[in-house]
This record gives structure tokens, C-alpha cells and sequence, in this order.
């Protein structure tokens, strides 16, 4: 299996991402996105050869970290339904897409990848506070796409 040039390094994996550090003893772990939860769970040593072997398959392509929180972002948008501030955030981000689908405005790029980069940190938040044994603070369900 092929090293990592870098730690973290970002994925795209199938129709979500994928996170990879060294583990202390030098050899590569992951994190992968799951779409019907929406949180990330424990990558595969299966998985995680995929990525790293894929050449150029399009369903497994390295990506920066801006990049990677986007697509975490839209795939948790395109997958999952729910009510709280996260899912207004993701209105608000469609909503900036439509607008420029209908010629109204343009799109913002920087005001998307922070709106994405706020619902990725609250995603995050979550999962801490449900770790921690905490309840949750919002229910979302998996959907087939918008």
C-alpha cells in the first residue's frame, strides 16, 4: 500500500469523502463520511487501499481541504433531511445556487465555502456531544437526493 505524501490528506470516496492521518506506527487511517448519518465512521484497511491505488478513478480523487469540507458539505445537503440550524444553513446555501440558476445574482463562492465550513464545524460539535454521551441536537434522516 502506498504511504501518504501528507497527513492529513483529503478524498473523495464514492458520493462522499474521506479524511486519512498516520497512526503512530506510520501506516494509514481513515475516517469516511456516512451519508445516511452524516457523521464519519471508521474507514476499512479495504477502503482505504482504494484511495490510495485509485489512479485515476473519478469516484476516488484527492482534494484539498477547502475542497474537502464542500463536499462533505454538499453531499450531507444532497443526503439528508432535517430540521435545526444546519439544515438552514443548507437552504441558504441552495437558495444562493437558485438565485444564480434564475440570473438574480451570481454566486458567492467565499460566502458558500463559509457557510459550508460553519455547518461542518456544527456537524463536528455534534458528534462530540453525542461521544460524550449527550442527547442529540437534531434528527436528520437519510433521503435520495434533493
Amino acid at each position: 500500500m502506498a504511504w501518504l505524501e501528507k497527513s492529513p490528506a483529503y478524498y473523495r470516496f464514492y458520493n462522499g469523502t474521506m479524511r486519512l492521518t498516520e497512526s503512530g506506527s506510520g501506516m494509514p487511517v481513515g475516517e469516511k463520511l456516512n451519508i445516511r448519518t452524516g457523521f464519519f465512521e471508521s474507514a476499512s484497511f479495504e477502503d482505504i487501499g482504494k484511495v490510495l491505488r485509485s489512479g485515476s478513478d473519478m469516484d476516488f480523487a484527492e482534494m484539498s481541504r477547502e475542497e474537502f469540507i464542500r463536499e462533505t458539505e454538499d453531499a450531507r445537503s444532497y443526503y439528508l433531511r432535517g430540521e435545526g440550524p444546519i439544515f438552514e444553513i443548507y437552504a441558504r446555501i441552495n437558495a444562493i445556487y437558485d438565485n444564480a440558476e434564475t440570473g438574480e445574482r451570481t454566486i458567492d463562492a467565499e460566502q458558500v465555502l463559509a457557510l459550508c465550513r460553519r455547518t461542518f464545524r456544527m456537524w463536528g460539535a455534534e458528534a462530540a456531544r453525542r461521544a460524550a454521551g449527550q442527547s442529540p441536537a437534531f434528527q436528520c434522516a437519510p433521503v435520495g437526493g434533493r
